[in-house]
């Protein structure tokens, strides 16, 4: 499995198991907020999830600024992929 896929299945698990979201409805173009009712307390702890992970920081702004799981998804990868370069 591709990088990308593995953060796409551990965004979603928590998703469905935090939030109740039906895995079925859930794309890259899901609306954190709208289509998936995220609360901020949720995004926090998905987001100190993935950091844990993948030995990750993600910081406050960036994460304040992600609506999408798509916006999610590419934070993450660039975070993970600036630290294997570095």
């Amino acid at each position: 499995m591709s990088l990308r896929t593995d953060l796409y299945a551990d965004i979603t698990g928590f998703l469905v198991a935090k939030c109740d979201a039906d895995p079925d409805e859930i794309s890259e173009e899901s609306d954190l907020y709208y289509d998936i009712a995220i609360d901020s307390l949720d995004l926090v702890a998905m987001t100190q999830t993935l950091q844990g992970a993948y030995d990750i920081s993600m910081d406050d702004e960036r994460i304040g600024s992600v609506r999408t799981v798509g916006d999610v998804l590419d934070l993450a990868v660039s975070k993970i992929e600036t630290k294997a370069t570095a």
